[in-house]
């Protein structure tokens, strides 16, 4: 299956792998435990963090190919991020930013030509 019609969940404590253009479950992983799961996917890999423990499963079985206690760093959110998120992230608040200049300089120019007929 291919990447861009994949949608990656995570619920207590399961990973699971959804096609986006259905919803249909391709594969559900379950990790230890039945907390907040967090996710991240990167490349062919998905990374999941629940109750202490960050997973690495293969992308297109779900089959945990790594686990990682995280010693001494207790339970609480783990928050993950990678780079390509990042690149995406700031590229959307650019065009955000570039969309909202040019409504206000239109927005301006108006204005401007209406004082001037008056």
């Amino acid at each position: 299956m291919k990447l861009k019609s994949m949608l990656i969940l995570g619920v207590k404590g399961h990973v699971v792998c959804l096609r986006k253009e259905d919803g249909r479950e391709v594969w559900r992983t379950h990790l230890r435990g039945r907390g907040n799961t967090t996710v991240l996917r990167d490349g062919d890999r998905v990374f999941a963090a629940t109750k202490g423990y960050l997973y690495a499963l293969d992308i297109q079985s779900g089959s945990i190919l790594w686990v990682n206690g995280l010693p001494k760093l207790g339970f609480g959110t783990c928050i993950m991020g990678s780079p390509n998120q990042g690149v995406m992230a700031a590229i959307n608040i650019i065009v955000q930013q570039q969309m909202a200049a040019a409504a206000a300089a239109s927005a301006a120019a108006g204005a401007s030509a209406a004082a001037a007929s008056s």
